[in-house]
C-alpha cells in the first residue's frame, strides 16, 4: 500500500554489527542476518555491567532476511565490551565500544533498504513510541532529524493533508483521504523540522469519495508547522505518510462548516468535542461554533399507527448526558431511546432511563403519550452540548434520529429547562438521584461560576465600629423596604450599634433599587450599603456576598418581607450571643400577618414518603401560644431572622451554594455550626412580622416544585445522621405543617 523511495546501490555487510549513532547519547547496532530471526539473540556487557535500557527490532527484509536492530546509551567514562550470543547471529560475536568513539549518523536507508511494508511500520512505530519514551528522545533535535529523513525515505511523494479549518487559535482541522482497506487508525503523528508528537483525539471518518477511499480529519496544534511537517498514520497492518503544509490565513471552523452545507452532524460533533478538551479559549470557540451552526431540529413523525417522538430536552455536561422528551406508540412498535456520543455511536441508558403517563398536542387535540427523561453518564463534556442526538429504536430494527432545538447555553436557562423536565407528580427519589441530581448540581456550579464581583455603594456616612451587620438579600420584590427600614430607623438600638447592608440579587433592578433606597436614606437618615450582584446567584450567593463586606462581629440574617413591629428586638437577641461561648446562632418568634406563629425554631421529620422535611415548631398556633414563648435549644433556626457569630460563620464557609434558587441553605448552615460543637437557641422575646415567601413566589423555576424537591433530597443526603439523631430526642406531637427553610428570597 506504500510506494516506496528507489533505493541506491548501498549495502551492510559481514557478520558484525553496524554501529551508528541515533543521538548524542544513544547508539544503533545494525545486523544483517540472511534468514528470518525467530528469536533475538542475547547480548551482555563481558565485565558484567547492565545495559539498561536497550531496546531491540527485528525487521524482515523482502529477500528473506532479517534486519536486526538493538539501541543502546552510549559509554560515558571506560569501553563497553558486549558478548553476542551465536545461534542466529552464526557465532558469538564480541563488540568493544570506546567512550570518544566516532560514529557516523544512522542513515535512513541503511535502516529501510529492502525492509517490508509491515517492518517499516514497526520501525515507525519503534521510534515514534517506545524508543522516544525509553531514551529520552523527545526533545533531542538529532533524533527529530533521524526521525524526519527516515519519514522523508518512505515515500517519494507523499499525498497531501490538507488543513481545511481554524479551531481555535492553536487547533486546526486537517482533511485527508485514507485507502478502504487501511482499516482502524491505531495512531497518528505529526513529524516536523522542530519535533514529533501523538495527536491526543482521535481520527474522524467522514463520507467515502467516489473512487472507494475514507475523507479522513485529525485536528492538530498548528504550532511548530512552519517549515512543513509529515502527518503519520499507522493503522495494525498499515501506514500511510502524508505531506502536511502549514496555511496561515485558514477560515474559521463556522465559516468552513456552513460552506459544507452542513452536511456532516458527525464531523459537527467530532469538533466540539475536540475543543471541549481544550484550554478555556478552546471551550469558549466550542459554544460559539454551536450557537453559529445549529443543527436542524428532528422529530419522528407517525401516523396511521407509526410510532412518533421528540427530544425537547437535551444537556450533556461535565457529569453526563441528560434527556427528557415523550413518544406515541400506538400498536407498541418502540424499543427504546438511545443517545449518541460524539462519534454517533449509539449508547443505550441502562438503568437510568425512566417513563412516565403524560399527553402532547397534535393536530389541536391532546392524546396520550408516553414521557421519558434518561441519564448516561458516561456521554460528558467540559463545554455544554446544545443539541446531543438521539435514536428513537424500534423492535423492527429500524432507527429514526431525533434531534433537539438548541438547548440554553446560559448555565441559569438550562437550570430552569432541567427543572422542567418532569412534572412534580411523576418525580420520585429514583429520578432524582439518578436523573436530574448529577446534572443539576453541575449546571449550578457553572451558574456559580459565572458571577463576577458584586459592586458597592455606601449611602450616606458608613458606621465604622458596628456591632453587627443587618445583612438582607433583595430579589425582585421592593414592596417592604419602606416599612422595613422605617421600623429600623425608630429603633434606638439599631441607630447605635449596627449597619445595614441590602443584596440586590436582581441586578436589572439596579438603577430602581439604587434610587428607592437613596429616598429612604434622604427621609429617614438611615446610612446603608447596596451590594449589587453581576447576575442572579441565589439566596445562599447573596448572603456570603454580604457576610464579605459585613464589618461586624455579629451578622444578622434578615429577609427582605420580615417587619420589626417592636424596637430592641436585635439587642436581645445580641445579649443571648455574648454571655454563652458556645451560643453559635439565634434566632426570634416569627409571626404570620394575622398574629399566628409561623417560626418558633426549627425540627426536622419524615412525610409519609419517608423524606426529610423542614418544620417550624407549633406553625400556625396563636402567637402567644405558652411552649412558643419559651426560650429553648433548637436543632435549627430559619435564615428568614437569623443572628449568628461572624468567625462561627466563616469557619463553617457560611451559607452552601449548591442549593437551587432558596431553600434549606439555612438548616444546612445550622446543621453545619452544630458539627462544630455549638448550640443554637430560639429567643421568643424578640418577635418579628413575617410575610412568607413574597420573593421567592416570583420565580417561576421555583413554583414548578423540583428545585424544593432537588434542596430536599440534597439536604436528607447531606444530613441523614444528623437528622435522625435530632428526631429521636423528640419533638411536639401538634400538628404542624412542613416548611422548607425560610432562607428564600
Amino acid at each position: 500500500m506504500l510506494e516506496l523511495a528507489t533505493s541506491d546501490d548501498r549495502q551492510l555487510s559481514g557478520d558484525m554489527p553496524e554501529v551508528c549513532r541515533l543521538t548524542p547519547d544513544t547508539l544503533i547496532l545494525i545486523w544483517n542476518l540472511p534468514t528470518r530471526l525467530w528469536t533475538v539473540p542475547k547480548l551482555e556487557a563481558r565485565d558484567g555491567r547492565k545495559i539498561s535500557p536497550q531496546a531491540t527490532l527485528r525487521l524482515p527484509l523482502g529477500s528473506g532476511g532479517t534486519r536486526l536492530l538493538r539501541v543502546i546509551p552510549q559509554p560515558k567514562d571506560s569501553p563497553l565490551s558486549l558478548l553476542a550470543e551465536a545461534g542466529s547471529l552464526g557465532r558469538q560475536q564480541e563488540i568493544t565500544i570506546e567512550p570518544d568513539g566516532e560514529f557516523d549518523p544512522v542513515d535512513a536507508f541503511m535502516l529501510l533498504d529492502d525492509v517490508t511494508p509491515a517492518g517499516r511500520l514497526s520501525l515507525l512505530s519503534a521510534m515514534l513510541g517506545a524508543w522516544a519514551s525509553m531514551f529520552r528522545m523527545r526533545r533531542s533535535r538529532s533524533y527529530t532529524q533521524a526521525l524526519n529523513r527516515l519519514v522523508a525515505r518512505i515515500v517519494d511523494e507523499p499525498q497531501r493533508a490538507q488543513p481545511v479549518a481554524r479551531l481555535s487559535e492553536k487547533q486546526m482541522l486537517i482533511a485527508t483521504t485514507l485507502p478502504a482497506a487501511f482499516g482502524d487508525i491505531e495512531g497518528t503523528y505529526v513529524v516536523s523540522q522542530t519535533g514529533f508528537w501523538r495527536l491526543p483525539q482521535t481520527a474522524h471518518h467522514g463520507r467515502e469519495t467516489p473512487n472507494g477511499a475514507k475523507q479522513t480529519f485529525f485536528i492538530a496544534d498548528s504550532n511548530g508547522l512552519e517549515g512543513g511537517a509529515f502527518l503519520v498514520i499507522t493503522g495494525s497492518r498499515a501506514l500511510a505518510i502524508r505531506q502536511l503544509d502549514a496555511r496561515p490565513n485558514l477560515p474559521s471552523l463556522s465559516r468552513w462548516w456552513l460552506a459544507q452545507g452542513k452536511a456532516d452532524a458527525d464531523l459537527r460533533e467530532y469538533a466540539i468535542d475536540a475543543l471541549a478538551r481544550g484550554d478555556a479559549t478552546s471551550r469558549k470557540a466550542a459554544l460559539e461554533f454551536q450557537l453559529r451552526c445549529p443543527l436542524s431540529a428532528q422529530r419522528v413523525t407517525g401516523g396511521g399507527g407509526l410510532p412518533s417522538g421528540e427530544v425537547d430536552l437535551a444537556v450533556t455536561t461535565a457529569r453526563g448526558t441528560l434527556i427528557g422528551g415523550w413518544y406515541r406508540d400506538p400498536v407498541e412498535m418502540v424499543g427504546g431511546v438511545d443517545v449518541l456520543d460524539h462519534t454517533g455511536t449509539e449508547h443505550a441508558f441502562e438503568n437510568h432511563f425512566y417513563r412516565y403517563a403524560g399527553s402532547v398536542v397534535q393536530d389541536e387535540k391532546t392524546v396520550p403519550a408516553t414521557g421519558f427523561v434518561g441519564f448516561h453518564p458516561e456521554i460528558k463534556s467540559q463545554v455544554p452540548i446544545l443539541q446531543p442526538r438521539s435514536i428513537l429504536r424500534l423492535t423492527s430494527g429500524s432507527r429514526h434520529l431525533m434531534v433537539p432545538t438548541a438547548q440554553p447555553a446560559d448555565p441559569a436557562e438550562a437550570r430552569a429547562r432541567i427543572l422542567r423536565a418532569v412534572p412534580p407528580q411523576h418525580l420520585n427519589d429514583d429520578i432524582m438521584e439518578n436523573c436530574l441530581a448529577p446534572v443539576i448540581g453541575d449546571v449550578q456550579q457553572k451558574l456559580l461560576g459565572s458571577i463576577g464581583a458584586p459592586t458597592v455603594i455606601d449611602i450616606g456616612q458608613q458606621r465604622s465600629d458596628p456591632s453587627v451587620s443587618i445583612i438582607v438579600p433583595l430579589y425582585r420584590v421592593l414592596d417592604f423596604l419602606r416599612a422595613q427600614i422605617g421600623a429600623f430607623a425608630c429603633d434606638p438600638w439599631i441607630s447605635q450599634h449596627c449597619e445595614l447592608i441590602y443584596v440586590l440579587d436582581s441586578p436589572e433592578q439596579a438603577e430602581q433599587t439604587e434610587h428607592l433606597l437613596r429616598g429612604l436614606y434622604l427621609l429617614y437618615g438611615v446610612p446603608l450599603r447596596l451590594v449589587i450582584m453581576a447576575r442572579n446567584g441565589g439566596y445562599a450567593r447573596a448572603c456570603n456576598s454580604g457576610a464579605s463586606v459585613a464589618r461586624a462581629d455579629l451578622l444578622a440574617m434578615l429577609n427582605s418581607d420580615i417587619i420589626p413591629h417592636q424596637t430592641g428586638w436585635l439587642g436581645t437577641m445580641a445579649t443571648r450571643m455574648g454571655g454563652e461561648q458556645d451560643v453559635a446562632a439565634v434566632g426570634p418568634k416569627l409571626l404570620f400577618e394575622d398574629g399566628s406563629l409561623q417560626h418558633a425554631g426549627m425540627y426536622f421529620a419524615r412525610n409519609e414518603r419517608g423524606q426529610w422535611l423542614n418544620h417550624h415548631y407549633y406553625k400556625g398556633m396563636p402567637g402567644q401560644y405558652r411552649d412558643a414563648c419559651i426560650e429553648r435549644s433548637v436543632p435549627a433556626v430559619t435564615g428568614a431572622c437569623m443572628l449568628l457569630h461572624r468567625g462561627v460563620f466563616e469557619d463553617v464557609d457560611g451559607f452552601s451554594e449548591d442549593y437551587v434558587i432558596g431553600d434549606y441553605e439555612d438548616s444546612d448552615l445550622c446543621l453545619k455550626i452544630r458539627a462544630q460543637g455549638f448550640d443554637i437557641r430560639y429567643v421568643p422575646d424578640a418577635e418579628l412580622y413575617h410575610f412568607e415567601r413574597k420573593s421567592i413566589s416570583t420565580h417561576s423555576d421555583y413554583m414548578r416544585g423540583v428545585a424544593t424537591q432537588y434542596n430536599a433530597w440534597l439536604h436528607a443526603r447531606r444530613w441523614d445522621d444528623q437528622m435522625t439523631e435530632f428526631s429521636m430526642q423528640g419533638v411536639p406531637q401538634m400538628a404542624a405543617e412542613p416548611a422548607m427553610g425560610r432562607g428564600v428570597l
